[in-house]
């Protein structure tokens, strides 16, 4: 890990490098970013897709989000971008009263990449290697997966879920088929049912794909797609601007501006099912207090960070799920932070001040270190922010950025004090799962650490066993959670995308689950 101190420098040197490179290839870049695609025809001229996402493996456990975005493979259930679980490989789900033994009709006409129907046996397949593995499968309880005849599939688990549905909805669900798999159960080649087929697999960056003219939906219009993995915001950016047959995602939003004034691109933006967010451990006696908790949280400027950092004015996020959950939505009061005020607050609580106006407790300082990671432009950003912002309230914040599994890493091993990350609610669409993960009574690397609270595992609990739509129960979820805040929200994530103006049909997927590219054309 680092400390903040060494961002400034890889700042700086993050702008020399881009100044020459943008300077070596202007008058390369000018005269590709004016013209438009060539080829033969809608169907011939190929599309880059370039994200930060590197391909580890081709097992779906570690890459199958990236098989699924591109539209190699598919899940049983697909979201709507509102959450709405609809069908995908299976027309219908129902289950029993109790809600223990789900079944699931195919559908028919599906043929795999290599031409094979889709049958039940390889449904039953593919999740029994799934469960196998760390999938979001893990945490549905599964007892048993069978065949009941070649179109159906039933499910029984050891306890009811109401929600399940949604577990075979995420990525790690992705269904293949069974010659995918060798005698190990690895999986060597990716058969999927995808509107695309995988020609070329070049772990860890690059993935070439092709359109698969027996799509059972609607058939992709650019025939030729290769994704590219590149962890440099700043050289995506360069990227978008430098041939016109590039759709460059994961933006840093400081680079917007540049974009969107090029009068060659379209830039889009969008808030995702995703909010960057801190955890506590609530056993380190600065943050047990739940004052204390609420006093940090009040101190944040949610909507300058959401202006300054995120380019989005309804970005500020003071409840941990984004807007898309309609359901789970409360009123939370609206404020300005008032670093006076919110001093006098913690001086109330016990805290003193010393002779640099700075907050101690029976003679130690108020002062912890903040994890985050780099992954993702924002974070080093926005934990440098909340550093100045705190030390307002006479708070002293050491920003550490360092790798993704340092937090979880610090929560294993007891060290964290609060760590900075960004949480997907959206890859199981239903909340219900990722909230009884992250809130469960004994933590979680990407929840809460050292916190319980009985009355939100029994409404939890009640939303995991009950049919029907709860919205009380769900809405008071959301209330303990915003009145404890183990877990506080900051700002809800957004995706950028820039593409030449002569690509049709773009479009941003809240969820993370989809780039819609059996939908482009030129």
């Amino acid at each position: 890990m680092r400390k903040v101190g060494l961002i400034a420098v890889l700042v700086a040197l993050a702008g020399m490098a881009w100044y020459f490179i943008a300077g070596a290839s202007t008058a390369t870049n000018s005269s590709a970013s004016t013209s438009t695609p060539q080829g033969n025809g809608d169907d011939q001229q190929d599309l880059i897709v370039v994200t930060p996402w590197e391909l580890t493996a081709m097992d779906p456990s570690k890459s199958g989000f990236i098989f699924q975005r591109l539209q190699i493979a598919e899940t049983l259930v697909d979201a709507k971008q509102n959450a709405e679980l609809q069908p995908m490989l299976a027309q219908s789900w129902s289950s029993n009263d109790k809600g223990d033994v789900w079944t699931f009709v195919l559908r028919d006409d599906v043929v795999f990449h290599d031409g094979s129907p889709l049958t039940a046996d390889d449904v039953v397949k593919s999740l029994q290697v799934a469960l196998t593995k760390p999938t979001a499968l893990e945490s549905a309880a599964i007892s048993n997966i069978k065949a009941i005849d070649s179109k159906t599939v039933e499910i029984t688990l050891d306890k009811p879920l109401m929600s399940f549905p949604a577990y075979l909805a995420h990525a790690t669900s992705i269904i293949l088929a069974s010659a995918s798999f060798d005698e190990n159960n690895e999986v060597t080649k990716l058969l999927g049912t995808g509107p695309y087929y995988v020609t070329k697999f070049e772990p860890p960056q690059k993935i070439e794909q092709k359109a698969f003219a027996d799509y059972w939906g609607e058939k992709a219009k650019i025939q030729d797609i290769t994704y590219l993995a590149n962890s440099r915001s700043e050289t995506r950016t360069l990227l978008a601007q430098s041939k016109p047959n590039y759709l460059v995602f994961t933006l840093d939003s400081a680079s917007l501006t540049r974009l969107q004034q090029d009068p060659n691109l379209q830039v889009q933006s969008k808030s995702l099912a995703r909010t960057i967010e801190y955890k506590v451990n609530a056993d380190n006696p600065l943050f047990r207090d739940v004052a204390v908790r609420q006093a940090l949280s009040d101190a944040i400027d949610r909507q300058g960070l959401a202006r300054s950092v995120m380019h989005a004015e309804n970005a500020a996020a003071a409840q941990i799920l984004p807007p898309i959950f309609k359901d789970w939505q409360i009123k939370t009061p609206t404020q300005t932070p008032d670093p006076e005020a919110i001093k006098q607050r913690l001086l109330d609580a016990g805290f003193t001040v010393d002779s640099n106006g700075m907050l101690q407790k029976n003679g130690k300082p108020f002062k912890f270190t903040l994890r985050t990671f780099s992954d993702r432009p924002e974070l080093p950003i926005i934990a440098t922010a909340l550093q100045a912002q705190w030390k307002k309230i006479g708070v002293d914040v050491d920003v550490s950025v360092g790798n993704f599994s340092d937090i979880p890493a610090g929560h294993q091993d007891g060290t964290l004090e609060m760590g900075l990350y960004a949480r997907n609610y959206g890859m199981t669409p239903d909340p219900v799962g990722s909230l009884i993960e992250d809130f469960d009574p004994n933590g979680s690397d990407w929840g809460v650490m050292n916190w319980q609270n009985a009355a939100l595992s029994k409404d939890l609990l009640t939303l995991e066993t009950t049919k029907g739509n709860d919205v009380a129960t769900k809405k008071r979820v959301s209330q303990i959670i915003f009145d404890e805040r183990p877990v506080v929200p900051v700002v809800y994530y957004q995706q950028n995308a820039a593409a030449h103006k002569s690509l049709k049909g773009l479009e941003i997927d809240g969820l993370e689950r989809n780039f819609y590219l059996n939908k482009l054309s030129w």
